[in-house]
């Protein structure tokens, strides 16, 4: 059993994600935007963290990210970034994205939404071995 933080403003996937989580007997804490969710890491650090790209920003997530990977304390903590992004990027074209492609990625996977249930559950059980 793990504690995982899920960031998304999206109220109704936290919440599937969390049936899904708690399904499988973790334990889950919810953070709707990325400064909610550095004070409850700030909080209790949590051993997996699930991250929504686009929130206030499009790239809130990914400042999140770099903002944790640069803080030793919190740098091993592994990160499923979660997001429409692709499909973002895709209509946006990559240019727009340009400034964080340039760096390496901040996140251990990547999980494209829809979410589905086997792949969240197979890619948090393979980060938390």
């Amino acid at each position: 059993m793990a504690d995982i933080l899920i960031i998304d403003d999206d109220r109704d996937l936290v919440n599937s994600i969390r049936v899904i989580l708690e399904s499988k007997n973790h334990s889950v804490r919810t953070a709707y935007n990325g400064k909610e969710g550095y004070a409850k890491i700030e909080e209790k650090s949590p051993q997996l963290i699930l991250l929504d790209v686009m929130m206030a920003t499009d790239t809130e997530g990914f400042d999140l990210a770099y903002k944790l990977r640069r803080n030793s304390a919190y740098s091993e903590i592994p990160i499923i970034m979660v997001s429409g992004f692709p499909q973002k990027m895709a209509e946006m074209g990559s240019e727009s994205f340009q400034h964080i492609m340039g760096e390496e990625w901040p996140v251990s996977q990547f999980l494209e939404k829809p979410i589905d249930p086997e792949k969240l559950l197979a890619a948090v059980d393979n980060l938390l071995k």
